[in-house]
C-alpha cells in the first residue's frame, strides 16, 4: 500500500493496488473509493483529514490485510496530536493482538 499525504489541500490517497481506474465514487462526505475493472477498490481519497482524523481512525475501510489496517493506523500517529496518538498507538495494539490471535487459532 502507498500513502500520499498533502497537506496543502488537506487530503490522504491510499493505493491498495496498482491495478488502473476504471471507476469511481463517492463513499461519504470525505471519502472516495476507486475502482478496477473487477469492481475491487483499488484506491481511498480522503479529504479534509485534519477535521476528519478521529473519525478516520474507526472508519470501515476496505483494506486487504490486515498489514494495510495497521500501517494505516502507524501513518495517522505521524500526523496526530499527542492525545489522539496515543489512542491510535492502543488500536494498533489491539490490532496487532487480533492479527496474532487468528494466526495461531
Amino acid at each position: 500500500m502507498k500513502i500520499q499525504f498533502d497537506r496543502e489541500v488537506d487530503a490522504l490517497y491510499l493505493q491498495l493496488s496498482e491495478d488502473g481506474i476504471v471507476d469511481s465514487e463517492t463513499i461519504d462526505t470525505d471519502v472516495v473509493y476507486d475502482y478496477d475493472a473487477d469492481d475491487k477498490v483499488i484506491g481511498i481519497e480522503l479529504l479534509q483529514i485534519s477535521k476528519n482524523l478521529p473519525k478516520l481512525a474507526v472508519m470501515k475501510l476496505p483494506f486487504q490485510t490486515w498489514e494495510q489496517q495497521l500501517e494505516f493506523i502507524s501513518f495517522l500517529e505521524t500526523i496526530a496530536d499527542a492525545d489522539f496518538r496515543a489512542k491510535l498507538a492502543f488500536a494498533k495494539q489491539i490490532l496487532q493482538n487480533q492479527s496474532r490471535f487468528l494466526q495461531s487459532a
